[in-house]
């Protein structure tokens, strides 16, 4: 009940926040402990859902409160680079804005690899998305279309999921994911082969600069997790979690001009 009635004094606020183009982490009231963090869907890659379990951890430990707004990946870094939100959940370094005020908290969580994955045993393990003529990858992922060889056929989607159900219907010749979740998927599908990584990149949380006051906290914390091992769980729980079924659509957009 009580939740409810927040709701519907916020929502007000948040119709007035848009109206107006006035970033909703400032124009919504929230207690001063309460961190508002974008992020991707929890549902949609197993490795979404267990970055908000680090980021809560990281968080809980300065006393703060997260609270995520989920949004699709490309609107959820948009969001965050934008001012609505006092943070994005994590993201490869080089793949933010250099112009917004987002700032990476060091140290970085993890490391992160993209890679290729396909069910066609001609498709060799190094360079594998030259010998592919159509590469899926998942929309947001904004270094995956730089990554793509020149004059190939791309097709976006949701999740490592549906980049799966694309390869086993012959729509895409190819995907492009990250390493835990082509690992889960490849427990899924025994016939899934995984490529050689195209990208391996540290990874970072990051904040709004207008909450630099945290960082020194949050750095703290994050590195006493990886100390204690918590985050090298949290990575292998990413690889060996069972997958669970999606209920989004198949694809967000139509094939891709071919790349230039």
């Amino acid at each position: 009940m009580a939740a409810a009635m927040i709701n519907k004094l916020i929502a007000p606020i948040t119709l007035l926040a848009i109206t107006f183009s006035v970033p909703i982490a400032q124009a919504a009231p929230k207690s001063p402990d309460i961190r508002l963090i974008a992020s991707p869907p929890e549902s949609s890659d197993f490795s979404i859902a267990l970055g908000q379990q680090l980021i809560r951890a990281i968080y809980q430990q300065c006393g703060l409160t997260v609270e995520f707004l989920e949004a699709p990946p490309a609107r959820s870094v948009t969001l965050a680079e934008t001012g609505w939100a006092d943070g994005e959940l994590a993201r490869p370094a080089h793949s933010v804005n250099p112009d917004s005020e987002l700032v990476p908290l060091e140290p970085p969580i993890s490391r992160l690899q993209l890679v290729p994955i396909y069910l066609d045993p001609a498709i060799p393990h190094e360079h594998s998305l030259d010998a592919a003529d159509r590469i899926g990858y998942i929309n947001g992922y904004r270094l995956a279309p730089q990554l793509l060889p020149a004059g190939k056929q791309g097709l976006a989607a949701h999740s490592t999921e549906q980049l799966l159900r694309l390869l086993e219907m012959g729509r895409i010749d190819a995907g492009v994911t990250l390493g835990w979740d082509a690992q889960r998927a490849a427990a899924v599908n025994p016939k899934l082969m995984i490529g050689a990584p195209i990208l391996d990149s540290p990874v970072y949380h990051y904040i709004h600069n207008s909450r630099l006051k945290d960082a020194p906290c949050l750095s703290l914390a994050l590195q006493g997790l990886k100390d204690s091992g918590y985050v090298d769980r949290l990575n292998n729980e990413a690889i060996s979690a069972p997958q669970q079924p999606s209920t989004e659509p198949l694809v967000t957009s139509d094939p891709a001009e071919p790349l230039k």
